[in-house]
């Protein structure tokens, strides 16, 4: 094999090896507290109310005869039931305590819809999401001064609380269809004067100290958290562990903020602002392993005996492109409303070589509609890919073949040119040229398959589709690594078998080298690999060995000449 064959496969390697140290997966969720709260409008209440008696001194009386506002009431969940997520509301600063996802495919346990995968995570009950506080103007009412409203129908949810004159309210309604909650913060003004404020509202996220990635035999099993911002047109995405030493803040048309793990994302859009009004998204650390990214209005004002309302669209749930392309901005007064194509929200998907990644996994789920599993689907796939490569494939076996035919040639010329190298490349090359032999012909195959493998790589790690896919046998999840490593294994012997069919170049005993080093390096990437990419490497090679033996007929036919 021809040295330059030997670095471009070294390039390929390293550039596998680049990609596979930038990945990273889901962690389990903690177990979650009992929530003491009814779906129904009626119950809700009665079950609020149970669980709400206040502490002693809760309420303290005021001098005549009124009472100052409560502010360490205890909390009250309310659980909002969809047929896809576990909604539970918490009255501690009115935020969203868990979003757990019901599907089958997402259950911890099998059967058990309490085990399903939570997609608010939270370092504690402090650190909730949708928070929300007022940077000037108006005071933020205390976690504790927050109190339940009567449920007006099972979808809906409403806390209340007082800041001097202006009566604050967030108002929930979950979406059926969806993995989607509207929320409207809505602030009265019950006084004579103006109240000017800056309203802020926070997402929160939490990095896995036990999953954090940091190279290629860590990268499947990894799951990193990140914060994200969609400021002015594209997406910055930072980790929540660098957010410790490098807080972000970016100013601008802030379309939506988020934080995200591998296949799962918790996503806060505002309405649309008018021309010329920006808003701040900062990401923040807020303790170890944990952060929040704050989104900041500009001032506004509510008007006496007036209202303003901030309406959001929120979303807990899988990273399925088609769901997060249909979110659209929630409509406001004087805003425009921004479709889901405009907003942008499927990029919060981290693919790798998305121009090759995008038509893989719409080929992929084609194949799926009729296999009923990812992965024959992935077999299918690989079969149609090698189609497609056929014809530049055929050329380079039949390249090799026909170099092979030459080595005695190729031997006589080195041994004439011995002392004379540069004589020696030029007469190599004009006998390749006479001859229409490629001297990287045998690399081309790789070449082609190698942004096939790291877009399919990306795949994997992000489609959601594949997350704990099963294939048969011990493959219960393509989207991780074989648990007994038995895919990559015959991998690399199928590969060994392969590189021994290949016609043998000029250096016999750098080929025979290469034919034993190059499947135990393949085979040692392919142990902490997900098990579909092996599944995919395995079925090429399997096609290649077919396509090679195909190869060889033709030689003893003597239809490959030089």
């Amino acid at each position: 094999m021809d040295k330059r064959v030997i670095i471009a496969i070294a390039l390929c390697l390293g550039v596998l090896v680049v990609w596979t140290q930038l990945f990273s997966p889901p962690p389990k969720p903690a177990a979650q507290p009992p929530v003491a709260t009814s779906p129904t409008g009626a119950d809700a209440g009665q079950a609020a109310g149970a669980s709400t008696a206040p502490a002693g001194g809760a309420a303290v009386a005021a001098a005549g005869g009124g009472a100052a506002a409560v502010t360490n009431r205890p909390e009250r969940q309310v659980e909002v039931l969809t047929p896809n997520v576990r909604f539970v509301f918490s009255s501690l600063g009115a935020t969203l305590a868990h979003a757990q996802l019901r599907e089958k495919q997402f259950l911890d346990k099998p059967g058990d819809p309490n085990t399903g995968h939570d997609v608010v995570r939270a370092a504690n009950g402090q650190q909730l999401p949708l928070h929300i506080d007022f940077v000037e103007g108006l005071a933020t009412p205390p976690d504790g001064a927050w109190d339940v409203m009567p449920q007006t129908s099972a979808d809906t949810v409403v806390f209340a609380a007082d800041s001097g004159n202006v009566h604050i309210e967030k108002r929930y309604r979950a979406d059926a269809k969806s993995y989607r909650v509207s929320l409207d913060v809505v602030l009265s003004n019950r006084g004579d004067a103006p109240v000017n404020h800056n309203l802020a509202i926070a997402v929160t996220g939490r990095q896995d100290p036990e999953r954090r990635g940091g190279g290629i035999f860590s990268a499947v099993s990894a799951n990193v958290s990140s914060a994200l911002c969609f400021v002015n047109g594209s997406v910055t995405r930072e980790s929540i562990e660098s957010l410790t030493q490098t807080p972000k803040t970016h100013d601008g048309v802030v379309s939506w903020m988020a934080t995200d793990e591998k296949f799962f994302l918790l996503a806060a859009v505002p309405s649309a602002e008018p021309p010329g009004r920006n808003r701040t998204c900062a990401m923040l650390s807020t303790g170890a392993d944990a952060g929040m990214v704050k989104l900041s209005f500009a001032q506004r004002t509510v008007p006496p005996r007036g209202e303003v309302s901030y309406p959001f669209t929120v979303f807990a749930g899988p990273k399925r492109i088609e769901d997060l392309e249909e979110l659209a901005t929630p409509a406001a007064p004087n805003a425009p409303i921004v479709s889901g194509e405009e907003l942008h929200l499927s990029k919060a998907v981290d693919v790798t070589l998305a121009p090759i990644a995008g038509p893989l996994l719409t080929v992929l789920k084609f194949f799926h509609r009729f296999a009923h599993n990812w992965g024959v689907a992935i077999v299918l796939l690989t079969i149609f890919i090698k189609l497609l490569t056929f014809y530049p494939t055929q050329k380079s076996l039949m390249s090799g073949k026909r170099m092979q035919k030459l080595a005695p040639k190729m031997a006589a010329i080195r041994k004439k040119y011995e002392n004379d190298r540069q004589r020696m490349s030029m007469e190599t090359m004009n006998l390749y040229k006479a001859h229409g032999v490629s001297p990287v012909g045998g690399c081309l195959p790789m070449l082609i398959q190698m942004p096939i493998w790291i877009a399919l790589y990306s795949t994997l790690n992000y489609a959601v589709d594949l997350y704990r896919a099963p294939f048969f046998g011990h493959i219960q999840d393509l989207t991780a690594k074989d648990p007994f490593y038995i895919t990559p294994l015959v991998m690399g012997g199928v590969m060994v078998l392969q590189m021994r069919m290949s016609p043998a170049g000029a250096d016999k005993q750098q080929q025979a080298i290469m034919s034993v080093m190059m499947p135990i390096m393949f085979t040692v990437f392919s142990l902490f690999l997900p098990a579909g990419l092996a599944l995919y490497m395995l079925t090429s090679y399997l096609i290649g060995i077919i396509q090679q033996l195909y190869v060889n007929h033709l030689d003893r036919k003597g239809a490959i000449g030089v």
